[in-house]
């Protein structure tokens, strides 16, 4: 599954390899966009999410668009759990179970300006800023700020546009030593990979849709493994085991730190791992 966007720039990175495998298998499969109003969803066994990557514009369409998938077919990851992880929200719920995440900072539409921007001192008097709303992709109106007042003016735009905002501390470490990203298919990790900093300069665009990022292979630590099972687990005893998981790791004093569980739309980068997309292919043939 992708958008209608994703096809028109053909930008998908795990398409083709993806494909190949799924046609060495025999298994059946067609590309299709979830905007795409012709579509009869239920045609398909199993319609597999992959790079949906403008549901953030318009989120309750999005939604209401899996649950009619899911009521004359099967989709995957489950609608509850793309309910659950398209809103940046549930950080708040990894951090109460006592998983490691980022301190975040949620400001409502509802909220006086007077208590966000004592949070918004705070914050800077430790470090650089970071300022995004909770319902987003591929980096889309994420920004760094080191001042207050540039932090200010892209809160108040965010708001003004009904939306709830994240404030966080900028984790320096991430610009020499990236994030890590952690892939699992079928409640099992696959492999890793490096991601270098978007945020550590200028950042470049593809159309609307997400932030270019440098990425290569890595070996996870031991750590950064442990954090990426116990987040994994904890989704699956809740919503059931995911088709797939991405976990993003920053390097912190304390350890690997969630930054963000990717379950909806993520770029698995399946040929950095030797025989992910392979793996990937059994998972989707054990759930038709």
């Amino acid at each position: 599954m992708t958008c209608r966007a994703v096809l028109a720039e053909g930008i998908d990175y795990d398409m083709d390899t993806l494909l190949v495998a799924a046609t060495a298998a025999d298994l059946k499969h067609e590309v299709v966009a979830w905007d795409d109003p012709a579509v009869d969803w239920s045609r398909y066994s199993l319609c597999v999410v992959r790079s949906t990557w403008d549901y953030h514009e318009n989120r309750d369409a999005f939604l209401e668009w899996c649950a009619r998938v899911e009521s004359v077919s099967h989709i995957a990851n489950a609608a509850s759990l793309l309910a659950w992880n398209t809103d940046k929200h549930y950080l708040a719920e990894l951090a109460a179970s006592g998983l490691p995440v980022v301190p975040t900072t949620f400001v409502e539409v509802t909220d006086s300006e007077t208590s966000w921007r004592a949070e918004l001192v705070r914050l800077l008097s430790s470090g650089d800023v970071v300022v995004k709303p909770a319902v987003s992709a591929g980096s889309n109106d994420t920004e760094r700020h080191s001042d207050i007042e540039s932090a200010i003016v892209q809160i108040r735009s965010l708001l003004v546009r009904g939306k709830s905002v994240m404030l966080q501390p900028y984790f320096s470490d991430v610009d020499t030593a990236g994030e890590t990203g952690l892939v699992f298919i079928d409640g099992e990790f696959s492999h890793a990979f490096a991601k270098g900093a978007i945020l550590s300069g200028a950042k470049i665009m593809t159309g609307d849709l997400y932030a270019e990022e440098e990425i290569s292979a890595r070996i996870a630590s031991d750590d950064e493994r442990a954090v990426g099972e116990r987040a994994v687990a904890s989704i699956s005893d809740r919503f059931g085991t995911p088709l797939y998981a991405r976990v993003d790791l920053l390097p912190s004093v304390d350890g690997p730190t969630i930054i963000e569980l990717e379950l909806t739309e993520p770029s698995l980068y399946l040929g950095l791992g030797a025989g992910a997309a392979d793996r990937l292919v059994s998972a989707i043939s054990a759930r038709l």
